[in-house]
Parts: structure tokens; C-alpha cells; sequence
């Protein structure tokens, strides 16, 4: 191999390189593989391609799947517990103090999300349909006069 291609393929090494950095990093905090790879200047196909080919880039493309779940809790824990200002509309209009003209706001909180979080988190006591099941027979007795119901 001549210097000259060993001096390609470094160049290129080194380029894919910082492609597979750029795309993790943008990966790790929006969590779209699409929207990464075009930030990085890469195409799917190819993401793909070294997904399955290079194993440490796999790992690192997990990892940066979960650094966005990660936020995305994080969030979801922040809108439950911290709340949201949410501007105040009256006939579709957002109202201002008349004061000093800024928009009115009310604190909003999500118990959906909280709702969420518990059953992620804690789903042997908050999650759904936690009846117990019970396996003792069922006696039923059915009888043709109506005043036994």
C-alpha cells in the first residue's frame, strides 16, 4: 500500500471517527437515531452498518440511547414534582397583569406523569390492576325463582 492511501484511509478512519463521536453525542441527548444521523452528516444505512460491524460502537450507541432515556425521566420527574408555569388565557387570549404587562401564569403539575413514575419504579404497589387473584373455588348457585337474586 502506498503512503498516499494509507494517508486516505487514516483521513477517512479519523473522519468516520468524529462522525460516530457527533452522532453519539447528539444520539445521547435526543434520542433519535434519524435526527443524529443527519447532525452528523451520516446516513442511516450507514449507522446501521457500523452498528452491526463495530462492536464497541454498538455498545456505545446503547449507552447513549439510555443517557436519553435518562433525560427524558429526569423531566418527567421535574414536570410531576416541580410543576410547570402554564400562561393563563382568557377567549384565547393570554392575560397580562395590567401592572406590569407580563403574562399571568398558573404553576401546573402533571399526575399523570407522577402516576408513571410510581409504576415504573415501584410496580409491585402502584401497578395496575393490583387486585389479587384469588384460586379458591367459586360456589355459584343458580335458581329459576327470581326472589332467590
Amino acid at each position: 500500500m502506498s503512503e498516499t492511501q494509507a494517508d486516505g484511509l487514516r483521513g477517512r478512519s479519523g473522519r468516520s471517527r468524529r462522525r460516530k463521536e457527533r452522532f453519539l453525542e447528539h444520539l445521547a441527548k435526543s434520542g433519535n437515531v434519524s435526527d443524529s444521523g443527519r447532525f452528523a452528516g451520516v446516513q442511516r444505512s450507514t449507522l446501521y452498518h457500523w452498528k452491526e460491524t463495530d462492536v464497541a460502537f454498538a455498545s456505545q450507541w446503547e449507552d447513549a440511547l439510555e443517557d436519553a432515556a435518562d433525560i427524558l425521566e429526569a423531566e418527567a420527574r421535574r414536570r410531576a414534582l416541580e410543576g410547570y408555569d402554564e400562561p393563563i388565557t382568557y377567549a384565547g387570549k393570554v392575560v397580562c397583569d395590567p401592572e406590569t404587562g407580563h403574562p399571568l401564569v398558573r404553576k401546573k403539575y402533571s399526575d399523570g406523569l407522577m402516576a408513571f413514575l410510581l409504576r415504573a419504579h415501584r410496580p409491585a404497589r402502584f401497578r395496575a390492576g393490583q387486585e389479587e387473584i384469588s384460586t379458591a373455588p367459586v360456589s355459584i348457585n343458580i335458581s329459576y325463582d327470581d326472589s332467590v337474586l
